[in-house]
């Protein structure tokens, strides 16, 4: 299993997997070919989408032994920085098989397994259903049609996509005046505090200069600004 070690949003206290974007995203996705930016950092470096491609075939002992040595290094794991669960626009039970039994393995075996956390835009039930018992899984979505959807589908966690631009933040700067927590579709959301705050301040793991925020390895909904 292809993995590598956080970055300068995520911090130093996680593991990143990462997919082809693309080809295990749905095709319905609004970011695709559309300012996505895990679609741009592929462009530009040809050789993170050569490592996310080696994970679209994946065994559960490879998952199982990527788990087994974040606890032991005492990370947690950031499923998809780039890329999704499906694959040719459909979902990939064969890899959400894998990453099931390389956890259920260890939780028979009595052994622990790290936070881990993954933002989806395929609302699938079988991602909650085999899933959510091990990673605190997110719905992406963008308005109240998607949360619908997202929650008939049995999601409890969702992370909202500001693309209608009503918290804009520009570039990377801190947004410092955007509202810390708002309600959106009745729903209390709080406000990325890596995007409120800065990054030279709080990342989502931690670095020696930087605060650990965590809040999504703990199920908070969360808003991410338009940038």
């Amino acid at each position: 299993m292809e993995f590598s070690q956080g970055n300068e949003k995520l911090g130093s206290g996680c593991f990143v997997v990462s997919r082809p974007v693309g080809d295990t995203c749905p095709s319905s996705c609004s970011f695709l070919g559309n300012g996505c930016y895990a679609e741009f950092t592929e462009k530009r470096f040809p050789s993170a989408r050569n490592k996310g491609l080696r994970n679209v075939i994946t065994e559960a002992g490879k998952i199982r032994s990527l788990l087994i040595e974040a606890v032991r290094q005492g990370k947690s794991i950031r499923w998809h920085e780039r890329g999704d669960f499906g694959l040719d626009n459909s979902i990939d039970m064969e890899y959400i098989e894998n990453i099931e039994e390389a956890c259920l393995s260890l939780l028979k075996e009595d052994k622990p397994l790290p936070k881990m956390w993954v933002y989806t835009h395929f609302y699938d039930s079988r991602i909650i259903t085999r899933l959510s018992s091990f990673i605190t899984i997110y719905a992406s979505v963008h308005d109240a049609a998607d949360m619908a959807a997202a929650k008939a589908a049995g999601f409890e966690h969702f992370a909202w996509c500001d693309t209608d631009g009503k918290f804009p933040k520009k570039g990377k700067k801190p947004a410092a005046d955007a509202p810390k927590l708002v309600i959106l579709n009745g729903e209390r959301f709080v406000t990325c505090p890596e995007m409120r705050k800065g990054r030279n301040s709080v990342t989502c793991t931690g670095t020696k200069d930087t605060v650990a925020c965590n809040m999504c390895t703990r199920g908070n909904n969360v808003l991410f600004l338009q940038h």
